[in-house]
Order: C-alpha cells, then sequence, then structure tokens
C-alpha cells in the first residue's frame, strides 16, 4: 500500500518532478503492456505536442 505524506508536507520541485516521470513512465508502461496505445502512439503524440508547443512559443515571442 502506498504510504500517504501529511498535507504540511513540503517536497522540493527536484523531487516533484522526479515523482512526476516516474507516475508518467509506470502509466505509459502500463498503457503499452495493456494494449490500450502503443509505442509509436506515445511518440507520436509527444512530438505533436512538442510542435505545438514551438508554435505558441514562436508567437508569444513575436508579440511587441
Amino acid at each position: 500500500m502506498a504510504d500517504h505524506m501529511a498535507p504540511q508536507t513540503v517536497i522540493t520541485t527536484e523531487e516533484a518532478l522526479r515523482t512526476e516521470i516516474l507516475l508518467n513512465q509506470a502509466l505509459i508502461d502500463i498503457l503499452i503492456a495493456k494494449r490500450f496505445i502503443s509505442e509509436d502512439e506515445i511518440i507520436s503524440s509527444m512530438q505533436k505536442i512538442k510542435r505545438e508547443r514551438e508554435i505558441l512559443r514562436e508567437g508569444w515571442d513575436s508579440l511587441p
């Protein structure tokens, strides 16, 4: 069973990021193992999101 942290426990940004990465990887592994999604679909989606973020960033950079 998972350990629960007390609500007033403070963690570093680095620890939060590491936890997020582990959680995301675990979810991706489960989805692929259960054949809900393929690795190619994950990679394709990541590339799409990266392109969209680049477009948004370019739009913000062109503002006065």
